[in-house]
């Protein structure tokens, strides 16, 4: 029983059924919102997600394809002092982007002159992000290699960036991809996982009081708004706009590039305004591309992706175990919003490369594949 929780614990259907019951929850229960048509599409993309994945998964499981090896053969020790160099350099300049932009703000809050540096002035970030993305790969790095004190000064480096940005999803990012590769290791415990989420809630608070981004006058209820209301303002805000062609939304700026804006949709096209609650979940940017069956294509791809993954990462752990926890983010976040489209997860699968596929850069590999 405990082995089968587990497994449930870190399967992605488990996680994605578990998002979508607190949201249903929060948005029903609490918000006492009533049932719209966008449940009934937001339910329909995890059911296709749902069935794919478990095509998928056990198809995998029953064939038995060779799996690409990588195992945790550790990199040379040239290249885990460049990440830590890299990263350190991102803490320097995060910390001179918070000098310059925060404290020498003149919005009475760090915080907000943060904000409103990094998201309405577009303030140079001098590559802090970035490289912060270094600490990234270590913190995941560690964590496999259950390491508790590289890991955390790994994970505050990349916390110090967020700061930086005052942008609390940034911060969400390392929680759930380091919290999803101790879990997966029996690292960490349930009471490890809950004290996480605490410290992650409690930031969460800090950074939305200090930014002004509580979403309403009632005291802390942005946080069941951010959790619940989404569904609601999916079907408010995209009826009857369904097949505009916003490939870019679901694939992200690429497709921008490669068509020359003609599968691209302007900022707030929409209708929306400041003051409008913006954020649609996961739905919507697959919905704006195709409609309804935009929305099932496109979870039905995520099902496959997140099932190979899931195999790879239980067979092979390394390099699969490090890319699925950084998913494992988008997917917690589909209440939320679409975010598989990020570049980040780009920039991290060619920067955890040579941390964890130690058989394709050792000397003596023979093949790949076993």
């Amino acid at each position: 029983m405990r082995i089968f929780f587990k497994k449930a614990l870190v399967s992605p259907v488990f996680i994605l059924l578990f998002i979508t019951l607190l949201m249903f929850c929060t948005n029903l229960l609490a918000l006492e919102q009533p049932w719209e048509w966008g449940h009934s599409v937001y339910l329909l993309g995890v059911l296709s997600f749902v069935i794919v994945y478990m095509i998928v998964y056990v198809a995998l499981d029953l064939v038995g394809i060779p799996y690409p090896k990588s195992d945790m053969i550790s990199p040379y020790r040239i290249v885990i002092q460049l990440y830590w160099f890299f990263a350190f350099l991102g803490l320097l300049l995060s910390l001179y982007k918070i000098y310059v932009f925060g404290i020498q703000g003149n919005y009475g809050s760090i915080l907000l002159a943060l904000r409103i540096a990094n998201t309405w002035e577009h303030q140079p970030s001098y590559g802090a992000q970035h490289f912060a993305l270094f600490a990234l790969g270590l913190a995941l790095y560690y964590a496999q290699k259950k390491r508790a004190f590289p890991c955390l000064v790994a994970a505050l480096i990349y916390l110090t960036s967020a700061f930086s940005m005052a942008e609390r999803t940034s911060m969400m990012f390392i929680f759930v991809a380091v919290g999803y590769t101790a879990i997966n290791e029996g690292w960490v415990r349930l009471k490890g996982l809950l004290l996480s989420l605490a410290v992650l809630i409690a930031l969460f608070i800090i950074v939305a009081v200090g930014t002004g981004k509580t979403g309403g006058d009632k005291g802390y209820d942005f946080i069941l708004l951010y959790l619940g209301y989404a569904v609601t303002a999916f079907s408010q805000w995209t009826e009857s706009k369904d097949y505009l062609g916003c490939a870019d939304l679901v694939f992200g700026k690429f497709i921008d590039l490669l068509s020359l804006g003609l599968y691209s949709c302007p900022p707030l096209d929409l209708g929306l305004t400041d003051k409008d609650f913006n954020v649609l979940t996961y739905a919507a940017s697959p919905y704006l591309f195709g409609g309804l069956p935009g929305v099932i294509i496109c979870t039905a791809i995520l099902g496959a992706f997140f099932a190979l993954l899931r195999v790879f990462a239980a067979k092979r752990k390394g390099y699969y175990l490090a890319i699925l926890s950084c998913f494992m983010y988008a997917l917690i976040m589909m209440f939320y919003a679409w975010q598989f489209s990020l570049t980040t997860y780009l920039y991290l699968m060619l920067i955890l490369l040579p941390l964890f596929a130690g058989r394709f850069l050792h000397p003596n590999r023979q093949h790949i594949f076993q």
